[in-house]
């Protein structure tokens, strides 16, 4: 199993998003050999983590200090099993680009009941709100976790 978590940038969500599942893998055997990355669907590859980004990070206990941006392509979609979308822009152009992961593309925040479809892009936001989408990708993200743990055991 690979996955692939996307946005527009891969500058925060995304790649705060890859680095939520890393420490999730990281506290849970059962994770080990499941693949994963992140991308931007119109990323400036090699950019690293936006600086706020890379602040909130910490502030969650994880590094965004390494990350740098990679852009999505058809031959990068075609390793991974999932790929997860923050919003619907993101879900219009990757879908735009590369019409074959239409199947294999869900909402990130479909990970959480109840909660609304798009994780809105923080960038040029309040402190306040990047926290709020951090705290919403994080809780997503060990969803997920948690689900592809106990398929490993299934």
């Amino acid at each position: 199993m690979k996955v692939l978590f996307v946005c527009y940038g891969n500058i925060m969500r995304s790649a705060f998003a890859e680095a939520c599942f890393q420490d999730e893998l990281s506290r849970n055997a059962k994770l080990k050999g499941i693949g994963f990355a992140s991308a931007g669907v119109r990323a400036q590859v090699d950019e690293r983590a936006e600086p706020h980004a890379r602040k909130m990070a910490r502030k969650f206990g994880l590094s965004l200090e390494s990350h740098r941006a990679r852009r999505t392509s058809s031959e990068l979609l075609k390793q991974f099993d999932r790929v997860y979308i923050m919003d619907q822009l993101n879900e219009d152009l990757l879908v735009g680009d590369c019409p074959e992961v239409r199947n294999k593309t869900a909402y990130l925040s479909s990970l959480i009941a109840g909660e609304r479809k798009e994780i809105e892009d923080p960038y040029c936001q309040s402190e306040e709100q990047l926290e709020a989408c951090f705290q919403t990708i994080q809780r997503a993200v060990r969803n997920l976790a948690d689900e592809l743990s106990n398929q490993s055991t299934a």
